[in-house]
């Protein structure tokens, strides 16, 4: 039996969904200096590319043989992707995309606090390419993996997702208004659901880092736009 397919117990899989939650609050709202949100962000980031690891074959994830050709994978997922990105848009052009430029400011301030701004570009494609990669490695591959031996197929999409919106509410809360903040994080746990239900179906993690890659290219000209405008 593989990696993959020993169900996980709950002291191991419950860390799993906490932890990201746990450090995003300890970054962005009890220890928010430079150095020590600096240190406990890279700190959260290691822990979702190690933690995984003793549990599953990371190969094992990103090569398993799709349900259909990789061409077809692929295809879905950019044109998920590429849905996604055109209702973030058009999100952008009513007046919630007002109140996210309202947020501009903070926003500045976080990224020079945690030293973004002056490397948006790398940062940027960290996000879009290797960030994106991680998160579906982490909270499709591993989470819901494992959620799904222990929970059942639906409800182990909803705790997946939520459990993924969980620490993105934790950002927006320092940025927007709190209704705009729920509703953000709800739009994530919309995005997470897809992508598990992409993975579901799929049976491989490619369709759903396209089309994370896509979702995540749109945030970051967003906030480029935010942070340098």
């Amino acid at each position: 039996m593989s990696k993959n397919s020993s169900p996980l117990a709950w002291c191991f899989l419950l860390p799993a969904l906490v932890v990201p939650l746990l450090g995003s609050l300890l970054y962005f709202v009890w220890l928010p200096d430079s150095a020590v949100a600096q240190g406990t962000y890279t700190a959260t980031k290691i822990f979702t590319l190690v933690y995984p690891l003793f549990f599953v074959g990371w190969k094992e994830l990103f090569t398993a043989r799709p349900n259909s050709s990789w061409a077809a994978v692929f295809g879905v997922g950019l044109a998920s992707g590429l849905l996604i990105v055109a209702a973030g848009i058009g999100l952008m052009m009513t007046p919630v995309g007002d109140m996210v430029r309202a947020g501009a400011k903070p926003i500045q301030e976080k990224a020079e606090l945690l030293g973004f701004a002056n490397h948006f570009l790398l940062f940027a494609i960290f996000i879009s390419l290797f960030h994106s990669a991680l998160e579906e490695f982490y909270w499709r591959g591993f989470v819901f993996g494992k959620l799904r031996q222990k929970l059942g197929k639906a409800m182990s999409h909803v705790v997946a997702a939520l459990a993924f919106a969980a620490h993105h509410l934790v950002v927006t809360w320092q940025f927007f208004p709190p209704v705009l903040a729920i509703f953000l994080a709800f739009c994530v746990a919309v995005g997470g659901g897809i992508w598990t239900i992409l993975y579901q179906k799929q049976g491989s993690l490619l369709g759903c880092w396209i089309s994370h890659l896509c979702v995540d290219v749109l945030l970051m000209a967003v906030g480029y736009q935010l942070i340098f405008s």
